[in-house]
């Protein structure tokens, strides 16, 4: 009640709109909310599974109550700036998702520019790095992922799909880290080594859920990872150069290598 009176909601309800509000939670979201007698309120028994992946859309809406939604955002606020990541094709992919309907659009490649027209059998949507992205089927029954910032001329078609039910999205980037789930990536041991200082930062917001430390002796530390190497996950280790040695594979190592004398090579000329 004191967190709902000091985020300016009023904590007095009835018995009805109570039992209403929970029925609504449980039925959209899989949340069971029960008293309990001898805490004298309500808790949370379980949460649907994943529940905490939801965390980047629910935060959005922790910033609009943390202050005043009517007015402008104080200037003492400083907001990330970025173009869209694909949020206005939203509400029309989940809607596609939900009634099962195939999605048409025109999408455009990063790496030539070219435009070309796609046919999807959306199966469920994934953010990665501000930028969403809808993963599916398409008509020659492969399975693809496509940024909805590269999307346009998006609409929902009439025709519906019957979604290939054997297909696991969980299981499916379980191991990868980013958006590349491709099988071409093969699943891999990795060892790390890195200062204390940078352990410390990547166990508060670790790369990926099979990391685990294997070592430390209060210098450095050694983590462990089982997952596919794949580009976005080359640029994570990349990003932490300054400290990061790479135990293994060897190949990855040499991998990197190369990637810094391409690199100074490039550079070497204005140095």
């Amino acid at each position: 009640m004191k967190e709902l009176s000091f985020r300016g909601y009023d904590s007095i309800c009835s018995d009805s709109t109570l039992k209403r509000d929970i029925k609504e939670l449980r039925e959209e979201f899989d949340v069971d909310i029960e008293y309990n007698r001898s805490l004298g309120g309500y808790e949370l028994k379980r949460l649907k599974k994943n529940w905490l992946d939801v965390d980047c859309i629910i935060e959005p809406f922790e910033l609009i109550t943390a202050f005043d939604n009517r007015e402008e955002i104080p200037e003492w606020i400083f907001m990330e700036e970025y173009n869209s990541g694909g949020t206005r094709h939203l509400s029309y992919v989940i809607k596609a998702i939900k009634q099962r309907k195939k999605i048409e659009f025109s999408y455009r490649k990063y790496s030539d520019n070219s435009i070309s027209k796609r046919i999807l059998s959306p199966y469920a949507i994934k953010q990665w790095h501000g930028r969403w992205y809808v993963i599916g089927m398409e008509e020659n029954g492969s399975i693809k992922t496509f940024g909805m910032d590269r999307m346009e001329n998006l609409c929902i078609s009439y025709e519906n799909f019957i979604k290939d039910e054997s297909f696991d999205i969980e299981n499916k980037f379980k191991y990868s880290y980013g958006i590349y789930s491709s099988n071409e990536y093969p699943l891999e041991d990795i060892l790390i080594s890195c200062s204390k200082e940078d352990a410390n930062y990547l166990e508060s917001r670790p790369i990926h859920c099979s990391q685990k430390i294997i070592d430390d002796d209060g210098k450095n530390v050694t983590i462990g990872f089982r997952l596919r190497i794949t580009p976005d996950f080359i640029m994570e280790i990349m990003s932490r150069s300054w400290s990061v040695k790479i135990i293994k594979p060897v190949y990855l190592c040499e991998q990197i290598c190369d990637i810094y004398r391409q690199a100074l090579d490039r550079n070497k000329d204005d140095m």
